[in-house]
């Protein structure tokens, strides 16, 4: 089985090269053992693809013992296909491919709610509005809701075809040819006068230029200094680290921002603050919660532990795992975790995550919506106006 042949040689090379480079014993008995074991493993393919009750292509079995593989590892490493990496790079880089529409769903039908300026959709004369029929030929009605949406995601250069109706007007029919869209990751407002306040949803490469250039926009729309920064990081699962090294830079004027070690010796990396702030030392505090992880963590700890932000609310998940993106062959990749953060005071942050400041659970309100009362956001205003003098 040619299949089976030619994945014995790559197995057999990793298994060896892991080995050395781990100094284990290379002696006979070992060898011996390694490629007994691999012989399992091509035993064990052949039985499942030979005598399964359902009939299983070779690719889709090698592609499940890569999953399990990488599902034995802990969470955060994952084997991507083509197809899911090139998402994975989109999703990194802050952005997608799409029509650039907002979408809603009343009474089990499919509304575009906003339309993108200069977007594809509008390109194509899409409005507000309308209602979407059918993509591609292929009816909303009797078909999953979630189906037709995520059609009309794709490939950027690529086309649909959507068949459309303004309120009161025929059925029209359009065809859409997919643009990368940016998706932002940092939303801001003034609260009280001139507290300023950025939800940082995710990090991608872009959110540190999303936070400079929204801090200096803000002050310009209020018309006025600020007195003070709220970052909220509620429910941030974190995302590109860089972004958020970059931002806790932007607070800093020295220190140690983070640190990372690996398996492989007393390797330590350290990354230190440069002089120069992007605001003038406003008081800064940050709200978290369980769902806080990753980048979101590492930013918030080199903060704490810097003296430079008080952290508000509750324990952060405890994520603090390295995975390094590789690329593969056929456009595939893998996210691989090889080192873990550590604050600078030398706080682990896996498993244990970050202890706020001022501890403060965040209970539902009944009721809800955005002018609803937030507790975590009062008590913020009260420690940078506090901290302000």
């Amino acid at each position: 089985m040619k299949t089976i042949s030619k994945l014995l040689v790559p197995l057999l090379c990793l298994a060896l090269h892991s080995t050395a480079f781990a100094q284990e014993s290379t002696n006979e008995e070992t060898r011996a053992l390694t490629l007994d074991e691999l012989r399992t493993f091509t035993d064990v393919f052949n039985q499942i693809r030979s005598h399964y009750v359902d009939e299983l292509g070779e690719r889709e079995l090698l592609r499940a013992a890569i999953e399990g593989m990488m599902g034995q590892l802990d969470p955060w490493s994952q084997f991507m296909a083509a197809e899911e990496f090139r998402q994975f790079g989109d999703s990194s880089e802050g952005r997608y491919g799409g029509v650039g529409v907002r979408l809603e769903i009343r009474n089990q039908r499919i509304f575009f709610t906003a339309v993108t300026p200069d977007g594809p959709a509008s390109a194509a004369g899409i409005l507000s509005g309308d209602l979407l029929l059918a993509v591609d030929g292929t009816p909303v009605r009797g078909r999953l809701l979630g189906e037709s949406m995520d059609a009309l995601l794709g490939e950027p250069g690529s086309q649909v075809r959507l068949r459309l109706q303004t309120p009161g007007q025929p059925a029209r029919e359009v065809e859409v040819t997919r643009d990368y869209l940016a998706v932002p990751s940092v939303f801001r407002r003034v609260l009280d006068g001139d507290i300023g306040v950025f939800l940082i949803s995710h990090f991608t490469r872009h959110t540190h230029e999303e936070l400079r250039n929204g801090l200096a926009d803000l002050v310009a729309e209020n018309g006025r200094p600020l007195a003070g920064v709220i970052f909220d990081l509620r429910g941030n699962p974190g995302g590109v680290i860089e972004a958020a090294i970059d931002i806790a830079d932007g607070f800093l004027d020295e220190g140690l921002i983070v640190y990372t070690r690996s398996r492989y010796g007393p390797t330590r990396i350290e990354i230190s603050a440069a002089r120069g702030q992007w605001t003038d030392k406003l008081p800064l505090a940050i709200l978290v919660n369980g769902r806080t992880a990753s980048a979101a963590e590492v930013l918030t700890g080199a903060l704490q532990d810097n003296g430079r932000a008080t952290v508000i609310g509750s324990r952060t998940f405890g994520k603090g795992s390295i995975q390094s993106v590789l690329a593969l062959r056929n456009g595939a990749g893998m996210k691989l975790t090889t080192a873990r953060y550590f604050t600078p005071s030398g706080r682990v942050i896996q498993d244990h995550g970050i202890e706020p400041d001022h501890v403060l659970e965040f209970a539902p309100v009944a009721g809800g919506g955005p002018d609803a009362p937030d507790p975590g956001m009062e008590e913020a205003i009260k420690v940078v106006r506090a901290a302000g003098g």
